[in-house]
């Protein structure tokens, strides 16, 4: 469990790098150049892997984890 939640998180790193690339791009004074945006198109495509993966990771955990256990009572007398 803690290696697909490390996976997760490593995920969500990398989402987060591609945006900053991103922001750097479409904010960069010198304009969006054709090689800039040939860039911006494929981090965008990388982004969409990465977040289908985490969808998959997200349905693969729901179908693992067992439903949670209500507890109607934390007295041991009861």
């Amino acid at each position: 469990m803690q290696l697909e939640t490390d996976a997760t998180v490593g995920v969500r790193r990398e989402i987060l790098d591609l945006l900053r690339q991103q922001m750097d791009a479409l904010n960069s004074p010198l304009g969006l150049t054709d090689e800039k945006l040939r860039g911006c198109y494929e981090r965008q495509a990388r982004v969409q892997e990465l977040r289908e993966q985490l969808q998959d990771n997200a349905t693969a955990m729901a179908t693992v984890m067992p439903p949670p256990v209500a507890v109607t009572s934390v007295d041991p007398a009861a």
